[in-house]
């Protein structure tokens, strides 16, 4: 078994997949629009830009809709500001500034977290996922918990599966509880681990999240129906 195996697997639900597509297609348009626009949007603009972070907090929530809301309270003008200075740290070559850019967004990293002090960057590491598929993938519990088992595993992905799968009930509770919060800092420094592991089948660092969470998949299932707030497998 092999990381792309992972990759193909997150790739058999046509239309999650279709989804995932249509979004970065959505994105790479107006990745462009921000090339050309830059600080001076028109209207049409700045509501497409608007109209893709409402999607990616659908994508990220994985169509859960109570788990959405957020993204649609920021102001139009202000989603493109936020995406205009991620895409300018991206090309400085500044992961950190790029996703603060983004973690001032509502639902995206704005509110602080009481009990640790900390910001939640997950969900802005799904909108630069979408803006730069080449620099960022997703980071959240499931791809730290594969990530951190084939590193003990030497990236044998079998014996890294076969470890995972060990992990269950009240553990797996415990170990999303533990890797839930990722705050600006570590998810930058996850995804330099997921560029690390490009290859020419994972090309891009978005294809390595990806691949990470379909292993995920195999090992912790999603259970049908399940609420999001009982392990996190009914969300991304």
């Amino acid at each position: 078994m092999f990381l792309v195996d992972g990759l193909t697997y997150y790739k058999a639900d046509s239309t999650w997949w279709t989804f995932t597509l249509t979004l970065e297609e959505s994105a790479a348009r107006i990745v462009a629009s921000i090339s050309r626009a830059s600080s001076q949007p028109n209207s049409a603009e700045c509501a497409a830009a608007y109209a893709l972070l409402i999607e990616i907090e659908t994508w990220k929530a994985m169509c859960l809709h109570e788990q959405t809301g957020n993204a649609a309270k920021n102001p139009e003008g202000t989603v493109w500001n936020a995406f205009r200075l991620a895409l300018d740290a991206l090309n400085a070559g500044n992961d950190r500034e790029a996703i603060l850019s983004i973690m001032e967004l509502k639902g995206f990293g704005s509110s602080m977290d009481e009990e640790r002090g900390l910001r939640r960057a997950k969900r802005a590491s799904a909108v630069l996922r979408f803006l730069s598929p080449q620099l960022w993938g997703v980071v959240d519990w499931r791809t730290i918990a594969i990530l951190d088992n084939l590193k003990k595993a030497d990236l044998d992905v079998a014996r890294a599966l076969e470890e995972a799968k060990k992990i269950k009930g009240k553990d797996l509770n415990q170990l999303k509880d533990t890797l839930d919060l990722v705050n600006e800092d570590w998810a930058c420094e996850i995804n330099v681990q997921y560029r690390a592991m490009r290859t020419a089948a994972l090309p891009r660092t978005a294809d390595v999240d990806m691949a990470l969470f379909g292993l995920s998949m195999m090992v912790w299932p999603f259970r049908a129906g399940a609420a999001a707030s009982t392990i996190g497998f009914a969300t991304r």
